[in-house]
């Protein structure tokens, strides 16, 4: 069975690597825009969405993983920036707070489709200005929901999480290795 992941996201490919899946990267082309409603849903909707988009595009027997992650505070939705001062405003916002991370993954196959969704509480520590600059001015906010990424500097941000690791980094892999073994499609 051949898996198609249909996102550009590095840190997506990489978790799924750590795991020894083999793997296409063809991202999915549908405007990242979020639906009213509960963010879990949110977010398997619009994971769905790129699924059945890629799955559309392809051919031959496979399945087609699709995923997409928000971050929320206060009930609002924190996505990717969309430059240097929201990303700036996204880490100010988040500095000494808890906020959500909501994680949709859904699996589009010949035959059928499945999805979930994960939520993830993450606690930041109070951030100094200095180190909001430097991370801003590295670039690396610019491609991640909350405009942060626990898997580089970001990771002196956080204080303390509660749920699923990976979720943070975009992907809840215990759960997509889980229906990917018991579908026999992890080998």
């Amino acid at each position: 069975m051949r898996i198609i992941l249909a996102s550009s996201s590095p840190r997506r490919a990489e978790i799924l690597k750590k795991i020894g899946i083999d793997f296409d990267v063809i991202p999915s082309r549908i405007n990242e825009e979020f639906d009213e409603g509960d963010f879990g849903e949110v977010v398997e909707n619009l994971a769905k969405r790129k699924a059945k988009e890629v799955f559309e595009r392809t051919f031959d027997e496979r399945i087609v993983i699709g995923a997409d992650t928000i971050v929320v505070l206060n009930g609002e939705i924190f996505g990717k920036p969309n430059g240097f001062e929201d990303a700036r405003n996204f880490l100010k916002a988040l500095s000494g707070k808890s906020h959500e991370v909501y994680t949709g993954v859904a699996f589009v196959w010949n035959s059928g489709e499945y999805s979930f969704h994960e939520k993830t509480v993450v606690k930041f520590r109070e951030l100094p200005d200095e180190l909001v600059e430097k991370y801003v001015r590295s670039g690396s906010p610019m491609d991640k929901a909350g405009g942060y990424g626990i898997q580089d500097l970001g990771a002196v941000f956080v204080e303390k999480i509660e749920g699923d690791f990976y979720n943070v980094m975009g992907l809840p892999i215990g759960k997509v290795w889980e229906f990917l073994f018991k579908k026999g499609w992890w080998r």
